[in-house]
């Protein structure tokens, strides 16, 4: 494989590096000191699998994550996390990522790491490289075929133009536990297509399904079959089918599957075009009186309240038969002003929840059981939020140290703070000892250090430089403050 390795620790990325060069037959294809670095090399040398830290200045490896998922690029990821960071690891493999390292990195974990990537990779060629797969991944995904290649691919699967054909889906494979993921692959192979000549079938990892085709007259018979396996797996899946008016307009019947996937609420349901025209539903009147009380809470960090007011609005979601597109709406609402509260009030808050990509998620999920379960993270980040609140009440303050993290680099001061917040400097100074227990000097001094701190243990930047990302255009004033408050220089700090 070829690997590039993205971590802001230089000890632990040419360690890492040697390691794999020494022990496998893999190749390093570059090394970066961050996410925004790493991005570029991605870009330029294509390898087969990252490996990232989740912590790092310009760019952290989730921010690199989700730029390299906007820009679908098809690469296998791991992330290394310290015990501190083992949620946001364990959250990242929800979003694409394999597999996570935990610090610090054992050889034979490594190295079995590497085995399981290459195994993982040797599956999905095999998959790829199938004819069933490559013919309905075009045919589903609107690929421009010329008549010939309709016609060979036709040929290939021995389906005939004229016939009467079904298709049908399954959303959600990857939430099966490993087990019974084997009997899911095997369905494309002999498992039932030795009792259905005609099936075709193959899982798509890109959108998370399973899709089939077959003759029409043969779907009664294999959905039983297929709803014994199904009973067997124990999984609530959301199926979808819908007979194809034309082979070569496959993709509008897929795009017709993934709509009725939002009229699924039973386990075992297959849904159809008829059960979606039976629905009948009624409008959704959007709980705006809730969306006050939730907002409240989340300002004044209540997490009681945040989770009272959560609950509140999953019970009216599912309460009563709102049409399904608009109850997804309503999720992707409230999840969008959540995120607009914080990056008002708390943006440190949201540049740490912003990674996680909450409102992309549900616009991209088709299950009310996922919009729950995304709704159910974004409650646990803002609950534990509140009970880390460092014993800061005051709003004032809160927005202050918020404006302090976005700006810390540059000459800002008290005064400037106050005069944003419409207090005086006074009255700030007085909150500052009162609410953090230190004056706005040191608090601001501080902050400036710990990142300093960082900078000087992770990077190869020069001292000079340090000090000018943190704040201080004068090194020598720097070497000061920084001695004052670790009583060893920074120069001193690095060595050590």
């Amino acid at each position: 494989m070829r690997i590039l390795i993205v971590e802001d620790e230089i000890k632990i990325r040419r360690g890492l590096a040697g390691l794999i060069a020494k022990a496998t037959d893999n190749e390093i294809v570059g090394e970066a000191r961050n996410g925004r670095e790493g991005l570029e090399l991605i870009l330029h040398t294509n390898p087969d699998l990252v490996i990232t830290d989740v912590r790092m200045p310009e760019m952290d490896g989730l921010e690199m994550l989700q730029a390299m998922k906007e820009r679908n690029l098809d690469v296998h990821c791991v992330i290394l996390s310290g015990y501190s960071e083992f949620s946001y690891a364990k959250k990242a493999i929800g979003y694409g990522v394999d597999d996570y390292l935990l610090k610090p990195l054992a050889p034979e974990d490594i190295l079995g790491l590497l085995k399981t990537i290459e195994e993982k990779r040797e599956q999905e060629g095999r998959r790829r490289s199938g004819a069933t797969w490559r013919i309905l991944w075009n045919w589903t995904s609107g690929a421009v075929m010329q008549a010939k290649e309709q016609e060979a691919d036709l040929a290939e699967l021995h389906m005939k133009k004229d016939s009467r054909y079904c298709l049908l889906a399954g959303y959600g494979w990857d939430t099966l536990p490993a087990e019974r993921r084997e009997w899911l692959e095997r369905i494309q192979g002999s498992d039932i297509k030795q009792n259905f000549s005609d099936l075709h079938c193959c899982i798509f990892e890109e959108t998370r399904e399973l899709v089939c085709i077959l003759p029409e007259e043969a779907a009664g018979p294999l959905l039983h079959e297929l709803a014994w396996h199904l009973q067997c797996s124990g999984h609530k899946w959301v199926w979808a089918k819908a007979p194809v008016e034309s082979l070569m307009r496959m993709q509008e019947t897929m795009t017709l599957l993934r709509t009725l996937y939002l009229y699924g609420r039973e386990a075992g349901q297959i849904v159809t075009p008829e059960d979606m025209q039976a629905f009948q539903g009624e409008a959704l009147v959007y709980p705006k009186e809730l969306e006050g009380k939730l907002q409240a809470a989340v300002y004044r960090e209540d997490g009681e309240q945040i989770r009272k007011q959560f609950v509140a609005f999953r019970s009216y979601m599912e309460g009563r038969p709102f049409w399904p597109r608009q109850v997804k709406e309503g999720y992707g609402r409230l999840v969008h002003r959540i995120l607009s509260w914080l990056e008002d009030a708390e943006k440190h808050m949201f540049e740490k929840l912003e990674p996680f990509r909450y409102a992309e998620r549900i616009r991209t999920v088709y299950t009310r059981e996922e919009m729950n379960r995304i709704l159910d993270e974004l409650l646990h980040e803002l609950e534990n939020a509140a009970g880390h609140k460092e014993g800061i009440s005051n709003y004032a303050i809160k927005k202050a140290i918020s404006y302090i993290r976005i700006h810390y680099a540059e000459n800002i001061s008290l005064e400037e703070i106050a005069d944003r917040l419409d207090i005086t400097p006074e009255y700030l100074s007085t909150l500052f000892n009162r609410e953090v227990g230190m004056n706005f000097t040191v608090f601001l001094r501080d902050f400036r250090i710990s990142h300093a701190r960082r900078l000087l243990k992770g990077t190869d930047k020069k001292i000079y430089e340090i000090a000018q990302e943190v704040g201080y255009p004068d090194s020598k004033y720097f070497n000061r403050v920084f001695k004052e408050k670790m009583g060893i220089s920074p120069r001193e700090f690095r060595q050590m």
